[in-house]
């Protein structure tokens, strides 16, 4: 399934209405399946109220109440919007709705008539604002009837996208609607994935009206259980090098568990050989701790390209818990030149950044996985302008470089470019994971996970998609199994193999 932003969704609309799907039917078909939802779902005596604009969400909203008057539900619209403002749609709906003769009022205050008629519903349908919305503050008197929204105990349903939630961006217009369920309409808008978006949306339900995907040429698609690569079969005449072997550069002083848990995680996501490099002062620590199928060896910063030279790699790791009081700018410009494929994270990122032009010489595979934070650092721009166009900002930068990029969040974004064109980078979506895996651990466990599958997959893209899918999927099931507040990030490890078995009987 694709995501797509407000304006690819608009144009989705009007090549439907060309080739021969009126508006007014579109309308029609999105409040009856949004009405079947919620006619399924809620009781029959409830109190419904349903909250319409002017524009066509709220034409979607009028068809809701009209079928539900028309069941002999209770029922009552509430337009917060000039009537002199409706789109052609949503006006001849109106005219429908008076004809049929449900009841209805317009707003224009919060006042203690209207706080009551909010305390009062059971059900309250948020079809005020679109996916379209711009940039600009709410009018007091609106974001007032939010929050009152908010502050009942109604259970909220908001039509395609709970209203003052940006579509383009996920950000709020300073007040937005608390939905219970947002019951989208054919397609996730890609606010609903970003910074607020999910905390906003509920439990969200795709609704298909009969608009196609084929009218969109977004590039942005869904990572879920249907579209997760899988792991290669492994052969009966094979041996561990056929899996990979991996060299991971990891550790510093006060920071060794970053390395242990990388080096963990590509060995338990199946690589045939692990070895973890660390500096000479933490070597008889770490290797104490070490799983004993993992080499571990010790270097200083005079030999470790020469160390690494003479060791047999199919992949490197470098930048858990390095730290950055040694200088690694040398050892990341040869990793980039060996042309073999480099998992880039955390505090070697840090380093990346005072010589991020390299990257546009890079010979091999190059994954890096910034949060956020690392990521703005990395193309230096403000946590603002990130907010603001976070998805274009790493489009541009995994084409402009070549990059796989994986902007890691509560909705993980991979990006996989192909070729300069910023349009043509594929972008995944992650499905699986939970706030419970925003813990210290989580990324380096990923990176490990990642590093060990690029041997065993088509691509070091889909090593990336499978990698974080997997990472998400072990939170989720750890998460089920301990609750999201007492989860640690070696939950993770002791799950992951579960979770590998799993998807692979699954897709069997």
């Amino acid at each position: 399934m694709k995501v797509v932003t407000p304006a690819e969704m608009s144009e989705m609309d009007r090549q439907t209405i060309a080739h021969g799907i009126a508006d007014y039917e579109l309308m029609e078909r999105a409040g009856h399946r949004c009405f079947d939802v919620i006619d399924r779902e809620t009781a029959d005596s409830a109190n419904i109220l349903v909250l319409c604009g002017a524009g066509n969400n709220g034409g979607d909203g009028q068809v809701v109440a009209r079928l539900c008057f028309n069941r002999c539900r209770r029922v009552r619209v509430l337009f917060v919007g000039n009537p002199d403002h409706f789109t052609p749609n949503s006006e001849r709906n109106f005219k429908r709705l008076q004809e049929t003769g449900v009841p209805f009022s317009f707003f224009s205050e919060l006042n203690d008539e209207i706080e009551a008629m909010i305390c009062d519903a059971d059900v309250i349908v948020d079809a005020v604002l679109g996916n379209g919305l711009k940039n600009r503050p709410l009018y007091p008197n609106v974001a007032a009837l939010f929050a009152c929204v908010n502050r009942s105990k109604a259970m909220v349903y908001a039509i395609d996208i709970p209203s003052g939630l940006r579509g383009s961006n996920g950000l709020t217009v300073g007040q937005a609607i608390e939905a219970d369920r947002t019951l989208i309409i054919q397609n996730p808008k890609m606010g609903m994935l970003l910074e607020d978006g999910p905390d906003f949306l509920g439990q969200p339900t795709v609704l298909d009206v009969g608009i196609s995907e084929q009218y969109t040429a977004s590039q942005k698609k869904i990572l879920d259980e249907k579209s997760v690569p899988l792991i290669r079969q492994r052969l009966k005449n094979s041996n561990k090098y056929d899996y990979g072997a991996v060299s991971i550069v990891a550790g510093s002083r006060g920071m060794i568990g970053a390395g242990l848990m990388s080096s963990a995680a590509c060995l338990k996501s199946g690589a045939g050989l692990v070895t973890t490099w660390v500096p000479e002062s933490i070597y008889d620590i770490v290797a104490a701790q070490m799983p004993w199928e993992v080499m571990v060896k010790p270097y200083t910063q005079d030999n470790i390209i020469s160390q690494l030279k003479q060791q047999r790699a199919t992949a490197y790791v470098i930048g858990p818990g390095i730290g950055r009081k040694m200088l690694y700018v040398d050892l990341i410009k040869w990793l980039i030149e060996t042309g073999k494929p480099v998992v880039i994270d955390a505090d070697g990122l840090y380093h990346l950044t005072k010589i991020k032009s390299v990257l546009l010489e890079h010979k091999g595979p190059v994954i890096l996985t910034p949060h956020a934070g690392e990521f703005c650092r990395l193309c230096d721009i403000s946590k603002d302008a990130y907010r603001e166009n976070s998805t274009e900002i790493a489009s541009a930068f995994a084409a402009k470089y070549k990059v796989v990029l994986v902007l890691k969040g509560y909705r993980t974004r991979i990006f996989v470019p192909h070729g300069d064109d910023p349009a043509q980078c594929e972008i995944w979506f992650n499905t699986t994971g939970n706030p419970g895996m925003a813990t210290a651990g989580s990324g380096d466990i990923l990176t490990g996970i990642i590093a060990g599958l690029i041997s065993q997959t088509a691509s070091s893209g889909e090593a990336a998609r499978l990698g974080v899918y997997l990472h998400g999927l072990s939170g989720d099931i750890a998460a089920d199994q301990l609750g999201q507040c007492a989860l640690n990030a070696t939950d993770l490890l002791d799950i992951l193999p579960e979770s590998i078995h799993n998807l692979q009987k699954e897709c069997e």
